[in-house]
């Protein structure tokens, strides 16, 4: 199991807009692995995007805390669901989206 307490204390240094930018990074890599179906190489990316969502959500507004309870939510769905009852296609899509949505929410498209 990876020791995520290095990364932790690396991320928290950061502003919570680019929290929200990292995590955003995260879900266009997780749409680049299911556009391309490679669910193993995606593993890493839910697990960490997972944590991001944890670790930011301590510095952000109300809002951006159900934005991204609303992602995490979102990141469990999609890998257990990958390939069982969710095409890779569609979580590439939805990915996107989302990585979007926290791109505007964050402020950084506005910088």
């Amino acid at each position: 199991m990876t020791d995520f307490s290095h990364l932790k204390q690396r991320y928290e240094q950061d502003a919570p807009a680019v929290q929200l930018g990292g995590l955003a990074s995260n879900l266009n890599r997780i749409a680049w692995c299911a556009q391309r179906n490679e669910q193993a190489q995606s593993v890493p990316l839910f697990r960490e995007s997972k944590y991001f969502t944890e670790w930011a959500a301590v510095r952000c507004m109300p809002e951006q805390q159900e934005l991204l309870a609303d992602v995490q939510l979102q990141l469990a769905i999609w890998e257990h669901g990958w390939g069982k009852h969710i095409p890779p296609a569609a979580i590439a899509q939805e990915a996107q989206q989302w990585s979007i949505k926290l791109l505007e929410i964050s402020g950084l498209l506005n910088q």
